[in-house]
């Protein structure tokens, strides 16, 4: 059955959230501004490994043009933004947060890392001493986590000046301050990063570091014991957060390395685990696949990410058992199916009400997509992406596998956490000579119809050949609910690059892929409707792109072989013209 979150414990956690910030921020002001002692702070001059950077993100930076999430401002090539009106606060949070610096360290222009400076000394002048939206936990955990990451590379090029002084003591000042606010950090991802950035700062600093790296170790593995599963993926389940963790301890463990300083076993582990991942959830096109909160991501940056991690087999494995993916790959054709459960509390906030859901690519591009989800997407799309109708999955009654908590209190309390999480998944797959079958089914709508979902799924070891067959059933030893009729729709979204144009008889379409292949879509159900979608998983701007909607009436007493119940359908490649 679908799980529900008590009353109870979304009150606890509500009272427990504000209490420790209420704590935590008496008195911040003051310890801001008295945590210099005085002492000149020394940084070793080590660079990591690795950083990843966008070279025409720095070329605009250098211009004076900041834009992110499809809002722009223009300072000038002179100017900073430190004391203008910004167009949102979200663009606020990435301005403060620095993440852009990482940009300008792949430029080539000799001006950026004056430049670089130039912002990050005057960002000092105006928030140095204290501000609470500059301040607050997770955007302080960003800014100094990419300070610490492009110290050496960037804000190090004028050590023996005053502004040099000025910017290492800012950097011990607000490692105090994320010290003493750590655990009002995000949980999740957020926390982790916070951790890796306290030992950051313990690496970079060559006097008493304060305990800066013992303690950010200890909590650090604290946070990787919770938040990276045994078989590599992050609690979260998002693809792009998995890779972001990654990310996260490669910088962590370079600067490291580059110190002298061994890191703990704890953390070894988890980037030898998380390395694999990467081309678990890298898609046939070089990107990773949308699921959970991740959208496309970009390929170089993936690309770099491989290049730094630990060397893993070519081969991806196929399966994630405790992330909940199963992944089937023939001749450059990929499957990947959402077969876990909704993550659970609090790592819920990003979790989408999608079990089954799948994606289907090939060298070409993508086929068959979920909506997809960008950071930097437009706020109302943020909720209906998240629903199961955003995905290629089975709709019952027009209703998602689960539900987020409604807006208002709730979400302003525990953020967009989900009230309800879809029921237990369960999954087998059989390799054979022919091919590969999936067999996976999920109780997200059984509260409601007494209705299990079963998806079967079947790739030729050719990678030509994908069958699937969607039923509902009542399961065994189940009473019915009711032996009334419900509507379902089986939706199958597809990349803007795929063209569908649908047979006379609304039983078959023909897709088009890139102008190039060309696939043969069938069903025995229907009739087959071609809706207009929209697709997410490249940037902020929602794409229009096209779905295949299978609709039909199931019965609520039904062991999921009736016609009425049970829908088969396929997906077969046609072979090129000549």
């Amino acid at each position: 059955m679908s799980r529900r979150i008590p009353l109870s414990q979304l009150i606890k956690s509500g009272v427990v959230y504000h209490y420790s910030r209420l704590a935590a921020d008496l008195g911040g002001p003051m310890r801001a501004l008295n945590m210099n002692s005085g002492r000149p702070t020394v940084f070793h001059d080590i660079r990591p490994s690795y950083i990843y950077g966008d070279k025409a993100i720095a070329d605009a930076i250098l211009k004076g043009h900041f834009e992110y999430a499809g809002q722009k401002l223009d300072v000038g090539a002179q100017g900073d933004p430190w004391t203008l009106a910004v167009p949102s606060t979200r663009f606020a949070t990435w301005l403060h947060g620095f993440s852009w610096l990482e940009d300008l360290t792949v430029s080539k222009d000799k001006n950026a890392t004056i430049r670089a400076r130039n912002l990050t000394d005057k960002w000092i002048a105006v928030y140095g001493k204290w501000n609470p939206f500059a301040w607050a936990p997770d955007v302080l955990t960003d800014r100094l986590y990419h300070w610490l990451a492009v110290w050496s590379p960037l804000l190090s090029g004028d050590n023996l000046s005053e502004a040099a002084q000025l910017r290492r003591s800012s950097v011990l000042r607000q490692m105090k301050r994320l010290r003493t606010v750590y655990r009002r950090t995000s949980p999740g991802l957020p926390r982790l990063k916070a951790a890796a950035v306290l030992a950051m700062g313990g690496a970079r600093l060559k006097e008493k570091s304060d305990g800066f790296l013992g303690r950010g170790l200890d909590w650090l593995d604290d946070e990787i014991d919770a938040q990276i599963l045994p078989d590599g993926g992050h609690v979260s389940r998002s693809p792009g957060q998995t890779i972001e963790a990654l990310e996260i301890l490669l910088t962590l463990d370079s600067l490291l390395q580059a110190r002298g300083v061994e890191g703990s076993r704890a953390m070894s582990r988890a980037i030898d685990r998380l390395a694999p991942v990467v081309s678990f959830f890298t898609a046939a096109d070089g990107k990773l696949v949308s699921f959970n909160g991740s959208g496309e991501g970009n390929a170089a940056r993936l690309k770099a990410v491989k290049k730094a991690a630990p060397a893993t087999t070519s081969k991806p494995f196929g399966y994630c058992p405790h992330t909940g993916y199963q992944r089937i790959e023939s001749e450059g054709t990929v499957l990947v199916v959402d077969t876990g459960p909704t993550s659970a509390r609090p790592y819920d906030t990003h979790a989408h009400l999608a079990p089954l859901a799948f994606e289907l690519s090939t060298e070409l591009g993508r086929i068959v997509v979920n909506c997809g989800w960008s950071e930097q997407q437009p706020l109302n799309f943020r909720r209906p992406v998240r629903g199961t109708a955003a995905h290629s999955s089975l709709v019952l009654d027009n209703r998602s596998a689960g539900r987020l908590l409604k807006e208002g209190w709730g979400t302003k309390y525990l953020g967009e956490a989900v009230a309800m999480a879809a029921g237990p998944v369960k999954v087998t797959r059989k390799e054979q000579m022919s091919g590969t079958w999936l067999e996976s089914s999920h109780e997200g709508y059984r509260a409601e119809s007494g209705l299990s979902h079963r998806r079967r799924f079947y790739m030729s070891v050719e990678g030509d050949d994908i069958r699937g067959e969607d039923s509902l059933f009542v399961p065994l030893g189940a009473v019915p609910v009711s032996n009334a009729e419900v509507p379902f729709q089986i939706c199958f979204h597809f990349h803007p690059d795929v063209r569908v144009s649908l047979s006379q008889d609304q039983q078959s379409a023909l897709l088009v892929q890139n102008g190039k292949a060309g696939w043969r879509f069938r069903t025995d159900g229907g009739p087959l409707s071609l809706e207009e979608s929209v697709y997410l998983g490249a940037g902020h701007k929602p794409v229009k792109c096209q779905q295949i909607v299978i609709s039909g009436n199931a019965f609520c007493d039904s062991d999921g072989e009736t016609r009425s119940n049970r829908v088969r359908w396929s997906f077969r490649k046609l072979e090129a013209r000549k």
